[in-house]
Protein backbone atom coordinates (compact mmCIF):
# COMPACT_ATOMS: atom_id res chain seq x y z
CA UNK A 1 0.00 0.00 0.00
CA UNK A 2 1.38 3.25 -1.25
CA UNK A 3 0.06 7.07 -1.63
CA UNK A 4 -1.77 5.77 -4.85
CA UNK A 5 -3.46 2.62 -5.24
CA UNK A 6 -5.00 0.96 -8.65
CA UNK A 7 -9.07 0.90 -8.51
CA UNK A 8 -10.90 -2.45 -10.16
CA UNK A 9 -10.37 -0.67 -13.63
CA UNK A 10 -6.25 -0.24 -13.34
CA UNK A 11 -6.53 3.85 -12.78
CA UNK A 12 -4.01 5.11 -10.01
CA UNK A 13 -6.19 6.82 -7.35
CA UNK A 14 -5.20 8.35 -3.95
CA UNK A 15 -5.67 5.76 -1.50
CA UNK A 16 -8.81 6.02 0.76
CA UNK A 17 -7.00 5.18 4.06
CA UNK A 18 -4.96 7.82 3.91
CA UNK A 19 -8.34 10.63 4.12
CA UNK A 20 -9.33 8.39 6.47
CA UNK A 21 -6.38 8.75 8.77
CA UNK A 22 -6.51 12.75 7.90
CA UNK A 23 -10.02 12.63 9.56
CA UNK A 24 -9.34 10.72 12.66
CA UNK A 25 -5.85 13.30 13.21
CA UNK A 26 -8.61 16.34 12.80
CA UNK A 27 -10.79 14.70 14.71
CA UNK A 28 -7.99 14.32 17.92
CA UNK A 29 -6.38 18.38 17.66
CA UNK A 30 -10.14 18.84 18.09
CA UNK A 31 -10.65 16.90 21.26
CA UNK A 32 -7.07 17.78 22.26
CA UNK A 33 -7.58 21.31 21.94
CA UNK A 34 -11.42 21.67 23.03
CA UNK A 35 -10.12 19.89 26.51
CA UNK A 36 -7.41 22.59 26.83
CA UNK A 37 -4.87 19.25 26.62
CA UNK A 38 -2.12 21.31 24.84
CA UNK A 39 -1.47 24.11 27.60
CA UNK A 40 2.01 25.64 26.50
CA UNK A 41 4.71 26.84 28.98
CA UNK A 42 3.50 30.60 27.93
CA UNK A 43 0.12 29.95 29.36
CA UNK A 44 -0.67 31.68 32.59
CA UNK A 45 -2.55 28.72 34.14
CA UNK A 46 1.08 26.88 34.08
CA UNK A 47 3.24 29.39 34.93
CA UNK A 48 1.22 30.29 37.86
CA UNK A 49 0.99 26.33 38.72
CA UNK A 50 5.05 26.52 38.06
CA UNK A 51 5.71 29.17 40.43
CA UNK A 52 3.88 27.91 43.51
CA UNK A 53 6.02 24.72 42.86
CA UNK A 54 9.24 26.75 42.94
CA UNK A 55 8.16 28.39 45.40
CA UNK A 56 7.42 25.27 47.98
CA UNK A 57 10.41 23.96 46.68
CA UNK A 58 12.59 26.76 47.89
CA UNK A 59 11.12 26.77 51.05
CA UNK A 60 11.75 23.35 51.76
CA UNK A 61 15.35 24.20 51.06
CA UNK A 62 15.47 26.78 53.05
CA UNK A 63 14.59 24.43 55.93
CA UNK A 64 16.60 21.52 55.00
CA UNK A 65 19.52 23.40 53.87
CA UNK A 66 21.93 21.86 51.06
CA UNK A 67 23.61 20.01 53.18
CA UNK A 68 20.24 18.28 53.52
CA UNK A 69 20.16 17.09 50.13
CA UNK A 70 23.23 14.88 50.14
CA UNK A 71 22.70 11.69 51.82
CA UNK A 72 24.33 11.05 54.72
CA UNK A 73 26.06 7.05 55.70
CA UNK A 74 23.20 5.77 57.87
CA UNK A 75 25.33 4.96 61.46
Amino acid sequence: MGMMIENKRGTPIPNPFLSVIDTLERRLLAVIKSMSLNQTASDPRTINGSAKVEDEARAALRDVGVEGLIAQPAH
